[in-house]
């Protein structure tokens, strides 16, 4: 899904934008993708080059990774409290955090917090409702796929059932993504893999895939999928810009 699919220009707005702040760095290369797509989608609105006041902390994914390889998701949980409260301070009106497997630790954040952050598996749930999807394959990080921090939200608050690939080809797209994508490296191998997971979902009757994942969007640009594709960041961004320009107020 490309976001400017679903947004179209309006002319110039005379409504001021919200200030919004994004949680970034895991990894930088999908957290340019939220800047980039963000920012377009305002220009689209506008019908000019307006930009929004965006603020970013960014984090060092590879201290990330390193306490998920150990379990240590208070760890985690530090490093984003502390980046959600500076942001908080600098009078950002709601937040983001630009990956899903963050999310994990969304509620511990959410309580610390005087402002809402927007949880990318209710954009998600909207783009499945609005294309009718009701039975989806979801690809990700071992966490969200074996999780149900992500899965939950969708099945509880958007009626979406959800289904995961096997125990080894969960393994071998969580090394994937860990060894290759958050370095940069988008080979054949790697879209293959997902392709292969793609055709399975489809002959177990799913009717879309979820690209779990920020990085999955890069990965699969232009390739050709068995089932339709639900990019999460693309969802994700949609459900921002919604709230930087004012169509919907989610509570803190």
């Amino acid at each position: 899904m490309k976001l400017g699919s679903t947004i179209q220009p309006q002319g110039v707005q005379t409504t001021s934008l919200r200030k919004f702040g994004l949680i970034g760095g895991t990894s930088w290369r999908s957290t340019l993708s939220f800047y980039e797509a963000i920012n377009d989608a305002i220009n689209l609105r506008h019908g000019n080059n307006t930009n929004p006041r965006l603020n970013l902390a960014s984090l060092d994914q590879a201290s990330i990774h390193a306490a998920q390889k150990r379990g240590d998701w208070e760890a985690i949980l530090e490093l984003f409290e502390a980046a959600a409260l500076e942001l908080q301070s600098t009078g950002v009106e709601g937040l983001a955090f630009c990956a899903n497997t963050p999310h994990k630790i969304y509620d511990a954040v959410q309580s610390a917090l005087r402002i809402p952050v927007l949880h990318i598996a209710d954009g998600i749930g909207r783009e499945c409702a609005r294309r009718e999807f009701r039975h989806i394959g979801w690809l990700g990080t071992r966490f969200s796929m074996e999780e149900d921090f992500l899965l939950g939200r969708l099945r509880h608050r958007h009626g979406l059932k959800a289904s995961v690939p096997s125990e080894a080809a969960r393994q071998a797209i969580h090394r994937c993504v860990v060894e290759k994508l958050s370095m940069g490296h988008f080979d054949d191998d790697s879209r293959n893999l997902l392709l292969d997971q793609v055709r399975q979902f489809a002959e177990s009757g799913a009717e879309a895939v979820v690209l779990g994942c920020t990085e999955f969007p890069l990965l699969m640009d232009g390739g050709a999928a068995a089932l339709p594709l639900i990019d999460s960041l693309a969802c994700h961004c949609e459900q921002i810009v919604r709230f930087i320009a004012g169509d919907e107020s989610p509570e803190a």
